[in-house]
């Protein structure tokens, strides 16, 4: 096992050789998420980072570490229905329904075998193997006062859940102390709260949608519902991937008008980095 300790690492850091190969296993990964969503009539597109790599480089950000892919909750409910056994012997569909200990509202899709673990979650007794994030969107309401009370709503979902790392990684005392008295409150609460936002903001009904299970203002205003419905492919490290037909007008709402263009090289570093992996 190759184990770091620090805060943020960069591509040379790790070195590209390591990198490439956690690539690959979350492109073979990708390729089982998309032939299993073509076999069952399921959309999604690449997303984030991901799409953002295949319209500026036709592959991967080159500092880049993993793979988003996102889906409406419809979809996205249908997918967690499929039989384990149509899924290859060593990929695992992660869920809070899966994984007792797995504590977020969005699905990742695990190589066995592997371990990529997120620095700060090492106490997290779930599975950790190497992933591909798989983010559900629910309805946003076009109204603002409704969308500010559903922002604040999930907000809340989150902050139980995440209180199970803000306990351990804190900077303060007083931190570590209110986290650790929000960590009593039991997942499933949260899981409650998140399940009946999905129900009373259906996205069959809505115009815009958002990840209940992650944050940013993009997730609480919404995106446009019709980047998941009317979609297209764009190639993605050799192979075609869905994505937006509008891919631009999503990638302009995300990363702003310049988002074909690299950031400076010292902000070419990992966002969300490893504390230790094992390919």
């Amino acid at each position: 096992m190759i184990h770091y300790e620090m805060l943020k690492y960069s591509q040379k850091e790790m070195s590209q050789a390591v990198l490439r190969q956690m690539q690959l296993i979350q492109i073979e990964l990708l390729a089982e998420f998309d032939a299993l969503c073509r076999k069952h009539g399921l959309r999604y597109i690449i997303a984030s980072g991901t799409l953002l790599g295949a319209a500026r480089h036709g592959s991967f950000i080159p500092w880049d570490d993993d793979i988003d892919v996102e889906m409406l909750r419809g979809d996205y409910d249908k997918f967690c229905k499929i039989d384990k056994q149509e899924f290859r012997g060593d990929t695992f569909f992660q869920t809070n329904k899966t994984d007792k200990h797995y504590p977020w509202l969005y699905g990742k899709l695990r190589r066995t075998g592997t371990q990529a673990v997120r620095l700060g979650q090492e106490h997290l007794r779930m599975h950790t193997g190497v992933f591909i994030d798989i983010f559900p969107r629910d309805g946003v309401p076009n109204r603002a006062v409704l969308r500010s009370v559903r922002g604040v709503v999930a907000t809340m979902s989150r902050k139980m859940l995440y209180a199970r790392v803000a306990c351990r990684t804190s900077e303060s005392l007083i931190g570590r102390l209110g986290w650790n008295a929000v960590r009593l409150i039991p997942k499933q609460v949260a899981f409650g709260i998140a399940k009946l936002l999905s129900i009373v903001f259906d996205e069959k009904r809505c115009e815009r949608v958002g990840c209940i299970g992650y944050h940013g203002k993009a997730e609480t205003n919404g995106f446009l519902k019709s980047w998941f419905t009317d979609i297209k492919t764009l190639p993605f490290e050799g192979e075609q991937y869905f994505v937006p037909a509008d891919w631009d007008g999503y990638l302009r709402y995300v990363y702003g008008e310049s988002y074909m263009t690299p950031p400076p090289p010292n902000r070419q570093q990992i966002t969300s980095p490893l504390s230790s992996y094992s390919l």
